[in-house]
C-alpha cells in the first residue's frame, strides 16, 4: 500500500513539472481529451473533423494496467476540455491527479445523469466506490453522454452550435434505432443467461433482460473451485456462450467451453468504432444464447 502511494505521488509530481514547462497552445489549436476511445467516437459523431482528440487508454491497452505517456500528458495540456467516464481506478490513479494541478481544464463526468448500478465483483477494474463503470455499453447510456457531449460543446465552441446539433440529432436517430433493433433480436432471449470473463456488460444485460456471470473471481483468475462451480452451473442452466474481452488471457474459457460443449467468443469493449462493436455484440446474443 505504502509503496502504491508513493508511486501516485511521484507520478503526480512528475506531471506537474512536466505540465508547467510546456508551452502554451498553438493559435487556432482545438482537442479535448477523452478516458477511453468509445468516447472518442461520440466526440467524432457531433463534433466531426472540427475536434482533435487525445485519448488517455490507447487501443490494445488495458484500464487496470495501462500508465500514461509524455505525448498523451502534453495533449491532455493542450485540451479545452476533458470527457472522463468517472469511475475507472485508471481515472482515479492517473488522470485525476494531473487534472488537479491543472484547474484550466474543465472537466466533464459521463457518469454524472446516468443511473449507476454496482460492480458484479470488487476487482482493480472496477471503480473504488464499487461502481460498475461499464457505462457506455448501453445504448440508452450513450443517448445520455451525446447529450452531455453536445451540450458542452456548444457551450464552449458556440460558432459551431449548428454543426453539433446537426450531428447530435442524427446520432440521436441512428442510437434510437440500434435501441430499437436490440430490443427486437433480444427479445426472445429475456432472462437467458452467459459467461463473460471479466463482467463488462451489467449496464447492457440490465437494459435487455439478459443475466452475466462472470469467469474472473474478484478481479483475479479463477480458483479451481469456482471454475467447477462455473462449470457445473452452465451444464445445469445448459449455457453454451462464453464472452472475453480480447485484452484477457482466453485459457480458463477454452477449458470451461470445452467441459460444456460451448463457444469462447471474443469482444472488445474498448473498441474504438462503437457502433460496429455493439452491433457485433447484438447479433452474437440473438443467434447464440439458448
Amino acid at each position: 500500500m505504502l509503496t502504491r502511494h508513493l508511486y501516485i505521488t511521484i507520478f503526480s509530481f512528475y506531471c506537474l513539472f512536466f505540465l508547467s514547462s510546456c508551452n502554451t497552445r498553438p493559435a487556432g489549436h482545438r482537442m479535448v481529451t477523452v478516458s477511453i476511445l468509445p468516447q472518442k467516437y461520440m466526440v467524432e459523431k457531433i463534433a466531426g473533423d472540427y475536434l482533435q482528440v487525445n485519448v488517455m487508454i490507447p487501443s490494445g491497452m488495458n484500464p487496470s494496467t495501462c500508465d500514461l505517456n509524455t505525448g498523451q500528458l502534453k495533449n491532455l495540456y493542450d485540451s479545452d476540455l476533458c470527457f472522463t467516464i468517472g469511475h475507472l481506478p485508471f481515472e482515479h490513479t492517473h488522470l485525476y491527479p494531473v487534472l488537479e494541478k491543472q484547474k484550466n481544464i474543465p472537466v466533464i463526468n459521463h457518469s454524472e445523469n446516468i443511473h449507476l448500478l454496482n460492480g458484479s465483483c470488487g476487482h482493480s477494474h472496477e471503480s473504488p466506490d464499487g461502481i460498475d463503470p461499464h457505462i457506455w455499453l448501453s445504448p440508452a447510456n450513450v443517448k445520455i453522454m451525446a447529450t452531455t457531449i453536445f451540450q458542452t460543446l456548444s457551450k464552449h465552441y458556440p460558432g459551431q452550435q449548428e454543426l453539433f446539433e446537426k450531428n447530435y440529432h442524427l446520432f440521436v436517430q441512428e442510437l434510437d434505432r440500434i435501441d430499437r433493433q436490440t430490443q427486437l433480436a433480444l427479445a426472445p432471449k429475456q432472462e437467458k443467461t452467459f459467461l463473460i470473463y471479466h463482467p463488462a456488460l451489467t449496464y447492457f444485460a440490465a437494459d435487455y433482460g439478459l443475466k452475466q456471470i462472470s469467469i474472473e473471481e474478484d478481479g483475479k483468475e479463477p480458483s479451481p473451485e469456482h471454475l467447477k462451480e462455473i462449470i457445473d452451473l452452465a451444464i445445469e442452466k445448459d449455457i453454451r456462450l462464453i464472452l472475453i474481452q480480447s485484452q484477457f488471457d482466453k485459457s480458463n474459457a477454452q477449458s470451461i467451453a470445452r467441459q460444456i460443449n460451448g463457444k469462447v467468443i471474443s469482444i472488445d469493449p474498448l473498441a474504438e468504432n462503437w457502433e460496429e462493436e455493439i452491433n457485433k455484440l447484438i447479433r452474437l446474443l440473438g443467434e447464440m444464447l439458448h
